[in-house]
């Protein structure tokens, strides 16, 4: 059976391409546990209809035994009224926030930084690993400000293409991943 983060690592290496998300869209790819969905695989491959990704997808998964279809996979971000990747459909996280606070955001909420969100943060996930510093820093400079530092992140630093939490260079032009972003595990 793959695993999230066998699927994660395995699809970070196929090709995604892009420009910088549309203005205005940020704001809601700032998912509420502070991981910013502008960087996630899935939501990159559905976004750019790159076929090739989403059929690598397909093909880890069918060789698993969860028997996830297609639309499991597609993903228009956590905190979009779009499809969701099957991975953030029953998310705890998102509904406490949703529950608890206005924004929908672990960072606007009084129990932050709750045993949910600090677990989570420390469950071996490497782009899980920047949560609660994302939840301090979105707390700091605002929803609007912070999604688009994390899309400037999250750029490739030479041809401003999307780079996703586990791509070690740019799918487009093979530039090595900026120092800004989290260390990738060998």
């Amino acid at each position: 059976m793959i695993t999230r983060r066998d699927f994660v690592k395995g699809v970070a290496g196929t090709a995604v391409v892009g420009a910088l998300i549309e203005p205005g869209k940020n704001e809601t790819l700032v998912a509420s546990c502070g991981l910013y969905c502008g960087a996630c695989p899935m939501y990159l491959a559905t976004q750019s209809k790159d076929e090739s990704r989403i059929k690598t997808m397909m093909q880890q998964f069918s060789a698993s035994k969860m028997n996830w279809k297609m639309e499991d996979l597609l993903c228009d971000g956590c905190r979009g009224t779009g499809q969701l990747a099957v991975f953030c459909r029953k998310c705890a996280i998102r509904d406490s926030a949703a529950a608890k606070t206005k924004s929908r955001l672990c960072s606007d909420c009084s129990d932050f930084a709750c045993s949910r969100i600090t677990g989570f943060n420390n469950d071996g996930m490497v782009h899980h690993a920047e949560v609660l510093a994302n939840l301090k820093q979105l707390k700091a400079v605002g929803l609007t400000e912070w999604a688009k530092m994390e899309d400037a992140r999250w750029a490739c630093p030479g041809c401003k293409g999307r780079i996703s939490w586990y791509e070690a260079k740019c799918p487009k032009c093979g530039t090595a991943r900026s120092a800004k972003l989290f260390p990738l595990k060998a």
